[in-house]
């Protein structure tokens, strides 16, 4: 069975699309969706934020990259943390 995300409106944004978001100059991932069209985001370090959907657009490769490099940071940072 293929479960494809549903699309919030006809904005094309889904829950977990890797996007970039214009007025915090920021990376992220679609967490969820508020009323009024207001899109909930959240990055690899456990930050989230909320911006209109107008300000929101998918991640473009070198994004996908950058928010894949924090991932991992955040990741070793906790690990040393741990030892």
């Amino acid at each position: 069975m293929n479960h494809k995300p549903k699309p919030y409106g006809n904005t094309g944004l889904f829950v977990g699309l890797k996007v970039y978001e214009s007025s915090h100059e920021m990376v992220g991932v679609v967490a969820g969706f508020n009323p009024g069209g207001v899109v909930r985001l959240v990055r690899p370090t456990g930050y989230e934020w909320a911006a209109p959907w107008t300000r929101v657009r998918p991640a473009n490769e070198r994004e996908r990259r950058q928010l894949a490099a924090l991932a991992r940071l955040h990741r070793t940072r906790c690990a040393g943390l741990a030892a």
